[in-house]
């Protein structure tokens, strides 16, 4: 996985694990406005399954970027 920074073009390559514990904080955050957006829609129906986290983790590069208020962002995966 291929991370940059927005700000400073600097560039990581990390392992998928290590990018989960290393960018907890922005996840969660991605998350949490990925939730509030979903949920706010009219016709989004909410099982009680964790489907909302595991649509997030199904596209997360897409959702990271958009959804996240980092200056990183995940260029390749």
């Amino acid at each position: 996985m291929i991370i940059k920074n927005k700000k400073t073009k600097e560039i990581d390559e990390i392992q998928y694990n290590d990018f989960k514990n290393k960018y907890k904080k922005e996840i969660t955050e991605a998350f949490e406005s990925y939730k509030r957006t979903q949920l706010n829609k009219q016709y989004y129906t909410y099982n009680k399954n964790n489907s909302l986290e595991q649509d997030f983790f199904f596209d997360l590069q897409w959702n990271f970027n958009h959804f996240g208020m980092s200056n990183w962002y995940i260029e390749r995966m």
